[in-house]
């Protein structure tokens, strides 16, 4: 159960790699730059649940107040953490919100750059589970069950349109959209085909495997990283761009308390040299422009760490 909440701890239903596609027997909803989050709520709690379980209630202090715009208590929503800059998703400030640990200065950072929950699924209502109900279904449950204001909002979405929607989200410079059956059941902790996620731009998680240090004014020069292939690592590249002081000095700090004797996989000849080996524990999420015959990233650039997914959620990355 959640810590507060009679509702089960549940892990996030995921989506499989799609092209963009229309399909009567779909519904179509921007994918947000975000953090997943499950949200368990009762009568005076608001839980927030990353999607590896986490609690991390206390880094949102201004999404508390959630449960006082539910009706039928308790309910879990499943939706996206976003904070907009700009009137655009900022994973950037959302990951400076998320790496903070002292009270005063989350208030502060709440403040100026405040968080908002946009729920997209409903699958606990009066405390009885939904999750077996069609998609279309869940969708009505969920806009009965909210009333929207600064903090918790429903999405929009359409019926049908993905390729008018995927267009519309590559023009306003979105990450993509996704797709969902109506007919779907939520499947806690699966990738369903269900689900199709369409992404304008290619994009990994991968695990930090260790690290070179900068030259000049950097801090530092570039992470190795890794996936994960039947439960052990598998050497994916390097990146070295994308990060700017604090985020080197950020990454530095995390990575030092985990450096090891040597590397934890095999890797390239030449790649050896120079690097600080660390173990295979943060992920961070990449962008890049295709895989080399190798299986390397061409072209990559970091883009943030995820502390809400563990090494075991980052597979070899498909083109």
């Amino acid at each position: 159960m959640a810590g507060r909440t009679p509702i089960p701890l549940i892990r996030p239903m995921l989506a499989v790699k799609s092209d963009p596609f229309d399909s009567s027997e779909y519904l179509f909803e921007v994918k947000w730059d975000g953090y997943r989050a499950m949200v368990y709520l009762d009568s005076g709690v608001t839980e927030i649940r990353s999607r590896n379980l986490l609690d991390i209630t206390g880094l949102f202090p201004e999404l508390g107040g959630m449960h006082l715009n539910i009706k039928g208590l308790p309910a879990l929503l499943d939706g996206e953490l976003v904070v907009f800059s700009g009137g655009r998703p900022s994973f950037r400030e959302l990951q400076t919100r998320g790496r903070l640990l002292d009270a005063g200065k989350i208030k502060r950072a709440a403040e100026k750059s405040p968080a908002r929950f946009l729920a997209f699924d409903i699958l606990y209502v009066s405390g009885r589970p939904v999750l077996e109900e069609a998609l279309e279904r869940r969708k009505d449950l969920l806009a009965g069950a909210v009333k929207v204001d600064s903090a918790l909002v429903i999405p929009e979405f359409v019926r049908g349109e993905g390729l008018l929607l995927a267009e519309a989200t590559r023009q306003k410079g979105l990450e993509g959209i996704v797709a969902k059956a109506l007919k779907s059941p939520y499947l806690p902790g699966k990738r369903s085909p269900y689900w199709k996620k369409i992404r304008h731009t290619k994009e990994a998680d991968l695990v930090i495997c260790g690290y070179r240090a900068g030259k000049g004014g950097r801090k530092l020069g570039s992470l190795l990283l890794c996936a994960f292939e039947g439960g052990k690592p598998s050497f994916a590249g390097k990146v070295g761009t994308g990060f700017g002081r604090e985020t080197e000095e950020d990454l530095i700090h995390k990575l030092d308390p985990l450096k090891i004797e040597g590397p934890s996989l095999p890797v390239p000849r030449g790649e050896e040299a120079g690097v600080a080996w660390v173990k295979p524990l943060l992920v961070c999420a990449v962008q890049y422009l295709e895989r080399t015959a190798d299986g390397y990233l061409r072209h990559p650039s970091f883009k943030g760490l995820r502390p809400d997914k563990g090494p075991w959620e980052c597979p070899v990355p498909e083109d």
